[in-house]
């Protein structure tokens, strides 16, 4: 069944309803001291993290798991404009909730439009599970491990599984990489290996600004039974931009551009959340 809704109105109903509704883990947030510009970000949640990590700083890389207790709704928007053709716009709303022993839970649902001005349609829903190794600060780059099973009203369904790292400093400087493994589990099997990387500088309370790349590499079956397509290679970098106009909300733009022949000139990540 296709579902037809305006995002905008999706999104405003979303932000009313949590506005009221604040999770324990913020109360409990403590602030470290500070000295100088900018200020130390403040700890929260059972695995002493930084808030930051609660409000991905990131378009295109993610970075540890959400505080046991916390929640966040979120929407993307990422039109991907090739070197020839129409653009493709995917857009997504994702619902994201902490669970306890440092696990998350995701539920997601999906759509895609090739050359169209409207969006909204759904045709494929995700559940996403996420595990961190240790509490923040225990293990070098907080690793945590995401699998996620996508089911498509058209065209293949698709298993992932991807690495998460990150960390970062008093003065503001965050960074994160994700190594990531993603397969169809019909029609062509493609294949894709993305290696995704950021860093990011808190210059306000308010803004962080940085630079985010994207490495894919994809094959697919050929007509020959066995065969697979020799791999196609994407590389794309550009700057990053994160806004948090209120406590609970963030927004981040990550526009990338294509540097090798079977990248899309452009691709462009919009993402707006909201924590509670």
């Amino acid at each position: 069944m296709r579902i037809r809704f305006d995002w905008r109105v999706a999104l405003v109903m979303a932000a009313c309803v949590t506005a009221t509704t604040i999770g324990p883990a913020h109360a409990q947030a403590i602030q470290t001291p500070g000295s100088g510009t900018p200020m130390p970000e403040a700890v929260t949640g059972d695995n002493r993290q930084p808030r930051w990590t609660t409000r991905p700083v990131f378009a295109e890389t993610d970075v540890y798991v959400l505080p046991k207790g916390v929640a966040a709704f979120v929407f993307s928007l990422r039109p991907t404009v090739p070197t020839s053709g129409a653009a493709a716009t995917e857009s997504e709303y994702r619902a994201e909730f902490g669970l306890p022993a440092r696990f998350q839970l995701g539920l997601h649902a999906s759509g895609r439009t090739h050359g169209e001005t409207a969006i909204g349609n759904i045709d494929a829903q995700a559940v996403g599970v996420r595990w961190a190794f240790a509490e923040w600060g225990r293990v070098w780059g907080n690793p945590a491990i995401h699998v996620e099973w996508r089911e498509a009203s058209r065209g293949a369904d698709v298993g992932s599984v991807k690495l998460l790292l990150g960390g970062g400093g008093a003065l503001g400087w965050r960074w994160g990489t994700n190594v990531a493994w993603t397969q169809e589990a019909s029609a062509a099997r493609e294949i894709e290996r993305a290696w995704t990387a950021g860093v990011s500088y808190g210059a306000r309370r308010i803004v962080s600004v940085g630079l985010e790349t994207r490495l894919a590499l994809t094959d697919r079956l050929m007509a020959d039974p066995g065969a697979r397509t020799a791999m196609t290679r994407q590389f794309l970098a550009g700057p990053s931009l994160q806004i948090r106009p209120v406590r609970q909300m963030y927004i981040d733009v990550a526009p990338l551009f294509g540097t090798t022949t079977g990248a899309p000139r452009s691709r462009t990540t919009l993402v707006a959340g909201w924590e509670f």
